[in-house]
C-alpha cells in the first residue's frame, strides 16, 4: 500500500534535515519548565512528588506510572532564531487505538510576538509511530523576537528532550505570565487530554493560552477517583489560585464517589479554608442517549456532586462552587467525542469557552480576599 505521504507532502514526517543545529538541552536556565510543580525542586520528569511513591504504590500504583505522563507540561522560552525543533526519547512508542501518535506521544507548539498577543499555533512533531524518539522540525519562518511555547506529550513519560536552535541563534527565558495565580485540574483521562489531537487541545491548555495563566494538569487515565492523600500535595502547589476537581467519570463507575468526594473536599479545606474550588460533573455519555439505567445512574451522580457543594455553601463555605459540564455541551453532545466518552478538539474547546467565565470569577473572588 501506497503510503500517504506520496501523495501528500503535509503527510511527510518532518524530521530535522540536517541543518547546523544548536541543541539546548532540558533542564536550562532559558527554558521555563511549567505545569510540573515539584520539577524546580526534584528535577523529576512528574507531576508528583517523589515524597508520596509510598502512599501511591500502597493505595493506587496506576499513579506510578500516569504521574509520569507528561500532560499539562510545557517549555517556554524566547528566540530570534527562524525555525525550532524538538529532540525527545519518551517511555514507549504511541500505543494507543484511538489518539494520534502526536497527542499521545509527541509535541506541539505555539508563537506569540508580544505578551499582550495572543498565542498562535505554529507546528508539531510528525514521526514515525513505530519510535520511541524523535528529532522534529516544530516550526519554520518565525518571526524575530518570538516567544515559543511547547507542550509535552499528554500520554507518556519523557527520558529526555532538547529544544534546537539555528545556530548562532539566541535564547532568552520568558516572560512572566501576565496573571500570578495558577490553577490545578484534578481529573481522568478526559482531563488528561483523551483523545486531543494533539497536547495543546486539552482543555486546561487551552485556557492556560487563553487566561495567561500556569496550569497544573493532574489528570489520571482511568484512576482520578479523588484520593484524599493527594489534597494537600495540591493544595501545596507554587502560588495555587483555583482547583477544578472532576472525578465523576472514574469514581462513579468505581462506586467511589459519595464516599471519596467529601473526603478529599473535606482535606482540601483542611490545607486551604479559601482556596477556590470547583466540583465539575461530567460531559454527557453516549451511551445515555438509549440505555436508561446509565442514563439514571449519571443524573444521581451529577444530582450528589451539586447538593454536595449545595450543602457545603450552606454551612458558610463560600469559595466552592458546582458546574455540569452535561450542561456546557447539551447543545452539541452527540459531536464532541471520539469514542462516546473522550472528547475531541471540538469538545474541549467548547468546554474550555465556557468554564472561563466562571474560573474568572472564582480567582477574582480568590484574589479578593487574600
Amino acid at each position: 500500500m501506497a503510503d500517504a505521504a506520496d501523495f501528500d507532502r503535509q503527510m511527510a514526517a518532518q524530521n530535522a534535515r540536517g541543518e547546523e543545529i544548536l541543541w539546548h538541552e532540558v533542564p536550562n536556565e532559558n527554558i521555563l519548565v511549567e505545569g510540573l510543580g515539584f520539577f524546580a525542586e526534584e528535577r523529576r520528569w512528574n507531576r508528583l512528588p517523589q515524597s508520596l511513591s509510598g502512599m501511591l504504590q500502597a493505595q493506587r500504583p496506576a499513579l506510578i506510572e500516569l504521574s509520569s505522563h507528561m500532560a499539562g507540561a510545557c517549555l517556554r522560552f524566547r528566540t530570534d532564531s527562524r525555525a525550532v525543533w524538538v529532540k525527545a526519547a519518551v517511555n514507549a512508542a504511541p500505543y494507543m487505538a484511538h489518539m494520534t501518535p502526536a497527542a499521545q506521544c509527541g509535541c506541539d507548539c505555539y508563537l506569540r510576538a508580544l505578551p499582550d498577543m495572543a498565542w498562535q499555533f505554529a507546528g508539531l512533531t510528525k514521526f514515525s509511530p513505530q519510535e520511541d524518539s524523535f528529532c522534529c522540525e516544530l516550526a519554520r519562518d518565525l518571526p524575530p523576537h518570538t516567544e515559543v511555547l511547547v507542550y509535552l506529550p499528554l500520554y507518556i513519560g519523557i527520558r529526555s528532550i532538547a529544544i534546537g536552535l539555528e545556530k548562532g541563534a539566541q535564547m532568552q527565558p520568558a516572560l512572566p505570565r501576565k496573571h500570578r495565580r495558577t490553577i490545578a485540574f484534578y481529573g481522568t483521562s478526559i482531563t488528561q487530554g483523551g483523545c486531543a489531537s494533539r497536547p495543546g487541545m486539552a482543555y486546561p491548555a487551552i485556557l492556560s493560552r487563553e487566561l495567561d495563566r500556569e496550569v497544573y494538569n493532574l489528570g489520571f487515565s482511568g484512576n482520578g477517583v479523588g484520593m484524599s492523600g493527594l489534597a494537600s500535595c495540591f493544595c501545596s502547589l507554587p502560588r495555587l489560585g483555583a482547583l477544578v476537581v472532576d472525578i465523576q467519570p472514574n469514581a462513579g463507575p468505581q462506586g467511589l464517589l459519595e464516599t471519596n468526594l467529601p473526603a478529599f473536599l473535606d482535606a482540601v479545606r483542611g490545607c486551604a479554608p479559601q482556596l477556590p474550588v470547583l466540583v465539575l460533573s461530567a460531559s454527557w455519555q453516549t451511551k445515555c442517549g438509549w440505555n436508561s439505567t446509565e442514563a439514571e445512574q449519571f443524573a444521581r451522580e451529577e444530582c450528589f456532586q451539586q447538593q454536595e457543594v449545595e450543602r457545603r455553601k450552606s454551612r458558610g463555605d463560600s469559595f466552592i462552587w458546582f458546574a455540569s459540564a452535561r450542561d456546557m455541551l447539551e447543545t452539541v453532545a452527540k459531536e464532541t467525542t471520539v469514542d462516546g466518552v473522550h472528547l475531541t478538539d471540538l469538545g474541549f474547546w467548547l468546554l474550555a469557552q465556557k468554564l472561563r467565565p466562571l474560573l474568572c470569577r472564582m480567582l477574582e473572588q480568590g484574589q479578593t480576599n487574600e
